[in-house]
């Protein structure tokens, strides 16, 4: 009876564990779409960029920007 209560508790975790192994999955699913989302724009941000000749001010943005708060906004934003 010991040795078939050791065995359910195994199977158990061992279906715990695959559980979590397939949210991770997914999780990690969503990653890496999102991570290909993310390069695609940022491809578009440096082509636009480059086809308006706005590469200096780019790189000018780039050096010299820097972080402000706005007590309305959630969030911070990069200005020069």
């Amino acid at each position: 009876m010991a040795k078939n209560n050791k065995v359910i508790k195994e199977q158990a975790m061992y279906q715990n564990l695959q559980e979590r192994y397939e949210e991770m999955h997914e999780y990690l699913l969503g990653l890496i779409e999102d991570h290909k989302r993310a390069e695609e724009e940022l491809r578009y941000l440096n082509d636009f960029v480059h086809s308006k000749k706005l590469d200096e001010e780019f790189r000018y943005f780039r050096e010299h920007a820097h972080e402000e708060y706005e007590p309305d906004l959630p969030f911070s934003h990069l200005t020069l």
